[in-house]
Order: structure tokens, then sequence, then C-alpha cells
């Protein structure tokens, strides 16, 4: 082919992609109909949390006069035959709409929330997804029942609680609430348990077993690689350190966790007990007898019928009702078309910053303080799919809600084990003096501990879960000696250095005395601090908060009777105490605005070629430590995400050396 034809090919194409972009980007579908003053009608509002929690209907549209000419006869003609046919039906007896059946699947790892532009395939479905369609369903008199398709569910306790409040406000606004147990984990029937009915596929089982944590100790494999770990810690209970220094728990952490372990365990009889309306000491003799076949569990009053999933739905379908998906149920066919279409990609480049609000109701800002806190600014390109709490991102995030006078108050969503002692402090510090200007609550996920409970304690009110991991308020921070393992691998190392602590934390030789207690001092402030500034927070004297401290581990109900929390309840009890803040009654809509905000192609384009982006940083990472797919290669999924756990606090506290970290990776299941 010649270069001129090549480039006839090229024109061509261009111009179907212009012509394409062209037609992505007129809104023919969204075109509003005139109404009687002229103005284009209100656009209806989704409701939920994160976007809206408000659904408001468009005005009735009417008929507007116009001018024709002869080209436009055939088309004036057909139009008067579609107004005689609406003419005509609006005589007629409007028939009811079909009760919907809505089905919602449930799975794997739901995040706070999910971000990104979905050109290569759907949209993550994430924990803020899921209550916002909960909250369409509770609110759309259309839908009779849902039905929740759970399949391996790997997700804290705390999320399953937030997702049983879900179900239960389902079940009040009189929805019929199934659940279809495709999994058979603890925490899906934990689900499942606060729903109208439970069925099991007959082939399935039930592992109700209790409640357990976990934890792998490091000690022996460092020695075997010649290294060796020099951890400090304030606090008896916190035992970050322990991972790396011991073969077991010491005394103090095994009583912490012991008494974590039953109030879990508590909690999760309670849970069942009260869904199947059965006794408690009939759940913790169902709970001793292990695994149970699904014959047993419905023996037992555990599961209401065994049946498989497509038996229930067509059961559905004969007596007349509707069985949508919940896609289609949330998504119109332009949305659709516009993920799969070459030329969105176009379209997203030309939508630029995300629109403004426009909403009549007061406005709240949710910010997801989700992941570790480290300092500096995310290296990440998109900040709303960001699993790391980057100090100087949220900085500003909190300068621009203090000077949007349309945000009337501020939800933090904490769900961090803690990180970085500076950032915590300096974010601490931001949310106290935004608190003086705007209300702020804390809403609590699966763990807001340590550095995560810092960022909670600023806020006005504290809410937690039942289950939530909180706490944690001590100071951990050290080294891991390489110098063995140099010798192992034969690599020698030699360091000139003026100064009498120039090799304080070298990663070769270990702390001497007078290193210890120079790096306990600094420890031992910033412990201090953190007692001082959680006694004023939650108003107590500091002996009273130093008893509660030490680096203790507590669950939300544990935290809220030693008041280092305020109230117990999920994200919807958040948003209800936000109301009552602003002088709202319960039933009065507010707009919930989601923060980081979800950035464009556009965006994300710029950020990529910006100085802002360490790419050698991430480069240099991804080299140090071992990727996702070579810790999963261990085959134990508890050892493996201890190490990866163990790893990514490591790091952490070799960056920083003081840290506000949990002490494990715990998992209640």
């Amino acid at each position: 082919m010649t270069s001129i034809s090549l480039m006839r090919t090229f024109g061509k194409w261009c111009t179907w992609c212009i012509i394409g972009f062209l037609i992505q980007a007129i809104p023919w579908q969204g075109m509003a109909v005139p109404s009687k003053s002229g103005k284009p009608p209100r656009p209806k509002a989704t409701a939920g949390v994160g976007s809206r929690e408000v659904t408001t209907t468009s005005p009735t549209a009417s008929p507007v006069a116009a001018v024709t000419t002869p080209t436009e006869s055939r088309s004036v003609s057909t139009l008067s035959k579609i107004a005689e046919e609406l003419a005509r039906s609006d005589t007629k007896t409007t028939k009811p709409a079909a009760a919907l059946v809505v089905t919602v699947p449930i799975g794997g790892e739901l995040a706070e929330r999910a971000g990104g532009i979905p050109f290569f395939g759907p949209r993550r479905r994430s924990l803020k997804d899921t209550l916002e369609l909960c909250v369409r369903l509770r609110d759309d008199a259309a839908v009779s029942t849902v039905v929740l398709e759970l399949s391996a569910l790997t997700v804290g306790t705390a999320t399953v609680q937030e997702l049983r409040q879900a179900v239960a406000d389902l079940r009040s606004a009189g929805k019929d609430v199934v659940a279809v147990m495709n999994d058979d984990s603890q925490s899906a029937y934990l689900l499942a348990s606060a729903c109208n009915e439970i069925v099991m596929p007959p082939s399935n089982a039930l592992l109700l077993v209790g409640a357990k944590v976990e934890s792998y100790f490091f000690k022996k494999l460092l020695e075997k690689i010649g290294a060796r770990a020099e951890v400090i810690h304030i606090g008896q209970y916190k035992a970050y350190g322990e991972m790396f220094t011991e073969d077991d728990f010491t005394t103090p952490a095994r009583e912490n966790l012991r008494a974590v372990v039953d109030d879990a365990y508590l909690q999760l009889v309670e849970a069942v007990a009260a869904g199947r309306r059965l006794t408690s000491a009939t759940v913790e003799a169902l709970v001793d007898r292990g695994p149970l076949t699904a014959a047993e569990a419905l023996r037992a009053g555990l599961v209401d019928r065994l049946a498989y999933r497509e038996e229930i739905l067509d059961e559905y379908r004969l007596t007349g009702r509707k069985v949508v998906s919940s896609e289609d149920y949330v998504s119109d066919k332009r949305s659709k078309s516009d993920e799969a279409n070459l030329f969105a990609l176009f379209s997203a480049l030309s939508k630029g910053t995300a629109p403004a609000r426009e909403t009549r109701f007061p406005a709240v800002a949710v910010v997801y303080a989700v992941g570790p806190i480290v300092p500096g600014s995310s290296d990440r390109l998109d900040l709303s799919d960001a699993e790391e709490i980057a100090a100087d991102d949220y900085l500003k995030i909190l300068d621009e809600i203090e000077k949007d006078n349309g945000i009337k108050g501020v939800i933090l969503r904490v769900n961090s084990p803690g990180g970085s002692a500076f950032a915590s402090d300096v974010l601490f510090r931001r949310i106290v003096e935004l608190g003086k200007k705007k209300p702020v609550i804390a809403s609590m996920g699966d763990v807001a501990a340590s550095g995560g409970y810092y960022l909670a304690m600023a806020a006005n009110t504290i809410i937690a879960n039942p289950m939530t991991i909180t706490g944690s308020i001590g100071v951990v921070g050290g080294k891991i000696d390489l110098g063995g393992t140099y010798k192992k691998l034969g690599i020698s190392k030699t360091t000139i250095a003026r100064g009498r602590f120039a090799t304080l934390f070298s990663e070769t030789g270990g702390f001497s005395s007078e290193e210890r207690a120079v790096v306990e001092k600094l420890m031992r402030q910033t412990y201090d601090e953190f007692v001082a500034k959680a006694a004023a927070q939650r108003k107590m004297t500091t002996a009273a908060l130093e008893q509660l401290a030490q680096g203790r581990v507590y669950t939300g109900v544990q935290a809220q009777e030693v008041h280092l929390v305020d109230a117990v309840g999920g994200f919807a009890t958040a948003v209800k105490e936000m109301k009552r803040l602003l002088g709202l009654q319960p039933d009065d809509k507010i707009s919930l605005v989601a923060y980081p905000k979800e950035l464009t192609l556009l965006d994300i384009l710029q950020k990529a070629m910006g100085t802002n982006v360490q790419l050698a940083r991430v480069k240099e990472s991804a080299q140090l430590w071992p990727t996702d797919a070579a810790i999963g290669s261990l085959g134990v999924l508890g050892l493996s995400r201890s190490l990866e756990w163990a790893l990514s606090l490591a790091q952490v506290v070799a960056a920083e050396h003081v840290a506000f970290m949990m002490p494990w990776d715990l998992r209640l299941n």
C-alpha cells in the first residue's frame, strides 16, 4: 500500500472517530422536553449513600406548538398519530406496575468504595455501591422482593454488620429479603440470618464454627536467614513487633485478644439467635456440633428450605412477577452501550471534571479514609480507588470541604490500621480545626485502630460497628538487622560515617543501649501526645485514658463501654446523627458527596504526565517487596495474608521508624 493510500485510510478513520465522538457527546436520549415556563424539567435524582439520599420527580412536561415546513410534513403526520395514541391512552385505566423481584449478587471482597473508569470491564462492586442499591430498592414501591445471592464472601465482620443493617431497612420497608446460600462461609450465613428466608442448595454445607484470631510468628524464619528484628513498643499490649521477636503471644497480648474473640463469639451467637428466633444456648450447641450438611441445617432451623437458585426464581416468574438482576435494575441501555463502545474513550476525555452538585438539599461530605496512613502525596493514578491515606492529598480535600459553603457537615469513614505517626498527627489537627466550623462524625469500618483511631478521635462524634476493631493507642518503632543475612549471602558492607548516631537506623547492626534510649525517648514523647490528645478529645483525665491505652485493642461494643466511641452502629447511624446535628428531622433528605472525588480519564492522564507520580518509587517498591502473586503462591491463605501484612507494616516502620500501627492483621472468622 502506498503512503498516499495510508494517509487516505488514516483520514477516513479519523473522520469516523470524530463522527462517533459527536454521536456519543450529544445527549440524544437525555434531551429535555420544555415545560410551560420554557425551561427544561428538573432531572430525576438517584437515591443512595455517597450520591444523594433523595429521589425527586420531574414535573410533567406539556406540549409546545411547533412551526413546520413542507419537508417536515411526514414527520408532523407521524407525530400527530403518536399524539392521538397518547391522548387515547390517557383515557384508559392505568395498570399498576408488576411487582419486581431483584437479584443482588454479593461476594468476594467489598472495598469501601470503587473508583476508576470502567472501559475494559464492569465497575467493581463496593460496599458503597451495595448500600446505595439497597436504599434505592427500599424506596422503590415497584420492588416487592430482594434475593441476595451470596457466594465466596470474604469481608470483615463489621462489613457484614453494615449489610445486615441494610437488610433490616429493606424489611422495615415491607420488602421480602431472601438469601440464597451459594457459599458455606460463616460470614455469608451471618448476613443471611438477617433475611426473611434462607435458601440453601441441597449439596451445600454450613460452616458455623465460632470466632478465632490467628497470628503467625517469623522469629525463626528471620534466624534462618541471619536477620534479627529490633522492635521497640510503648504500651504492654502494643504487640506489633511480637510477630518478629517471639514464637508465641506474650501474656498481655493473649489476654487482650482472648477478650476480643470472646466478644466476637457472643455477638455472632446473639445475631444468629435473633435472626432465626432461637435461644443463645441452642445456637451455641449448634456451633459446637461443627460443620452441618444442608439437611442438618434445615432440621436445626438454621435455614428455611433446600433449593437451587433457578428453582426459586422460576417460582417467582410463575406467580407473574418480573425477575431482574441488579445490573439491569440500575443501568439503562445508553450507559451500557457507552461502556462497550470504542468511542467512549473520547466521550470520557470530553467530560472534564466531575459534574457540580445540583441539589436543593443540605450537602454532607463523606470522606473515605481507607488503608495505611502515609506522608506526602499518593503515587496512585486514581485517588478515588486508592487504598492509602496520603496526608498531603487529604489535607487538600479537607481544605476544599472547609471552603465549600454548600457542605454543611462531614462524615469521616475510617477503615485503617494506622501508619505514620507524623502523618496521623497532621491530619488529626486539620480534622479538629474543620470540626470547629462544621460538624464532623467518624464512622468506623472493619478496622479503625492505632493511627486509624487517631484520625477518628478528631471528630465531634465517633460511631463504630459492633465488631469494628479499634483502640490500639500505642506506638511502635524499630528496624530489622540484616547483617547476618548479608554474611550468609556473601555480601560485605563498609560504612564511613561521622556523627555519634549517624548509623542509628542502618539495616546492619542492632541498637546499642545508648541508641535504644534515644529511640525510646522519641517514642515516649509520641505516645504521651497520643494519650493526652485522646484524653482531651474524649473528655477524660490523662490517667483514666492511660488505663485504656497501652496498645490494647477493643471491639466496637467494648470501646463504647469504656467511652472510646460514642455509639454503636453503621454508616446509616452516622447519617441519622448528622441530620440531628444539622437540626433536621430523621425523614429529611440530605445530599451525600463522596471524597476523594473520582477522577475522569483526562484527570488521570494529566496526573500520569505530571511530576507527582513517582514511578521510580513504585518500581523500587516492586523490586524490594514480593508481588501479590508471589505471596499468594505460598498456597496457604492465612500465612500469605499474614506475611503480606507483616511486610507492609515493616515497610511503613522502615520509612517512619515511629508509627501508629495495629499489632496484627486481625481477621475474625
